[in-house]
């Protein structure tokens, strides 16, 4: 097991805001670009180390100047773009909260949110804040337009600002989750100190160090984009790049291309959609390629396998804080081993071993829901898993995901595995839907390449597929061609929407 009080020394993190790591590189390194941020329109701007920590000192020094308080929350409620990622920097230096926010909640998603983590400031734009319903409890709102054109203002007397030093505990982010806790207003509660654990995941997994090219796909307002996408980058000196915009598989390719990616962090639906246009000759550069959020098919990574990359599956939970399984040594189809953490299967479920640096602190105003998620000193994760003798785990769904037929559980993903083989088929989800005699059978929603190839001879021959190199029992009793499966926000697929 990892000794997390010897890295936090070897990180110089003992009493220290992480903050202050980044500070103390830029020093050093002035000069070593720290991000690279490209618009829409194909325009980009460049940060150097020393330009983002004075970006962070202008932020900070603007949000005290207007009364943001230690341990208040500030949302921020922004598209993808540099003032993101100057923002949550800003408030950790200071010991605010920061609650991201993803752009495409409306009127009552936002208005949830705000209220249900108790906001105090509002972070927006002058399009996103049409969106914004009156809410009392907040003090004011900042608009990026007013940030951009912010100068350092600063007192002579005080021409630097210490960094607030945080306590055991204390949250630096608020994170909201739909998935593992269940609903929406589920305000999850990080610590500072889950950044020894951020700086030892982004080197060991994510393969990242100084001046490492690295694109992470994922928008601020989600954890993976928050942790992953802006904090543990720059505390390893990784030059981060991010493109504005929804994902565009010709724009991407290029970006990818262009700027020379080294290291690339994204979902297996992006690297689904990329694989109908991706080319080896666009990959040269790639040395690390991860994914996480959605169960990774062995399908897609035996295509990409093709073009001489492995793509390194890793696990983890908002409530987690990091990742904690990861597929390093490589091995093909496998969800990874633990990292630093001490993971285990109980009846089928992975259960971690309470406490590691990263761990949530607490959901915000439910004290119940947090103690719900342990039992004996340990998390419960609610994903099923199986594990070999070698100690790695293989992903098998959700628990509220597995199908019970016959007397028989079923993994939808294994399923959907066999199915995205057959020729033809782009995407895919299976359901469990009920019936009198079996309890459910399993219904398969599809998605063709072609949709006017549909017919009833092509489900025949699907079904047929699934039971010649799956199992004779478990196959689509019934399958249903669609034009595209829903999603939410992440790209995870929305099974739930299925089975209305």
């Amino acid at each position: 097991m990892i000794n997390w009080k010897k890295l936090k020394k070897d990180y110089f993190l003992e009493k220290r805001n992480f903050i202050d790591i980044i500070e103390d590189f830029a020093e050093k390194n002035p000069s070593l670009l720290a991000l690279h941020f490209q618009y829409e329109d194909g325009k980009f701007v460049d940060f150097s180390y020393g330009e983002i920590v004075e970006k962070i000192k202008i932020y900070s020094n603007f949000f005290i100047r207007n009364k943001v308080k230690r341990k208040e929350k500030v949302a921020i409620f922004l598209p993808k773009c540099p003032e993101f990622y100057f923002c949550i920097l800003s408030l950790a230096k200071i010991g605010a909260i920061s609650m991201p926010l993803f752009e495409a909640f409306q009127k009552e998603g936002l208005d949830l949110r705000l209220k249900k983590g108790d906001a105090v400031f509002l972070i927006t734009n002058k399009e996103l804040f049409k969106r914004y319903k009156k809410n009392k409890k907040i003090k004011r709102i900042f608009f990026i337009e007013h940030l951009q054109k912010e100068r350092l203002n600063l007192s002579r007397k005080k021409p630097s600002l210490k960094s607030f030093k945080p306590r055991e505990k204390d949250s630096c982010l608020m994170m909201f989750t739909s998935s593992t806790a269940g609903t929406p207003v589920a305000g999850i509660l990080l610590p500072y100190e889950g950044a020894v654990q951020w700086i030892y995941t982004a080197k060991e997994i994510l393969g990242l160090k100084e001046g490492k090219k690295y694109f992470c796909s994922a928008h601020p307002g989600w954890v993976t984009g928050s942790i992953y996408g802006v904090i543990a980058p720059f505390l390893v000196g990784a030059s981060v790049f991010s493109i504005e915009g929804r994902f565009n598989a010709e724009k991407w390719i290029e970006f990818i291309k262009k700027n020379k990616i080294s290291n690339i962090y994204s979902v297996p639906t992006v690297f689904r959609l990329l694989k109908e246009k991706i080319k080896k000759e666009d990959l040269i550069f790639l040395e690390r390629v991860c994914s996480v959020g959605e169960a990774l098919p062995s399908s897609l990574v035996e295509f990409y396998k093709k073009l001489n990359i492995e793509i390194i599956d890793t696990y983890w939970q908002t409530e987690v804080g990091s990742i904690v399984i990861a597929n390093i040594p490589f091995k093909l189809g496998a969800l990874g081993k633990p990292i630093g953490v001490n993971a285990s299967l109980k009846n089928g479920e992975i259960v971690i071993k309470r406490a590691w640096p990263s761990m949530m602190v607490g959901i915000y105003k439910n004290k119940k829901m947090y103690e719900s998620y342990f039992s004996k000193n340990l998390f419960h994760t609610n994903d099923l898993a199986k594990k070999d003798e070698e100690g790695y785990f293989y992903f098998e769904g959700r628990k509220d995901d597995i199908i019970k037929t016959s007397g028989e559980r079923v993994s939808p993903l294994e399923i959907e595995n066999v199915l995205i083989k057959f020729n033809g088929v782009k995407e895919c989800a299976v359901v469990g839907i009920p019936d009198k005699e079996r309890g459910s059978i399993l219904k398969a929603f599809i998605v063709l390449v072609d949709k006017n190839k549909a017919s009833e001879k092509l489900k025949e021959e699907i079904s047929l597929f699934v039971k010649q190199n799956y199992a004779g029992h478990s196959y689509p009793k019934i399958i249903e061609f669609i034009d595209e499966l829903p999603k939410g926000n992440s790209g995870k697929i929305l099974r739930k929407e299925l089975v209305k």
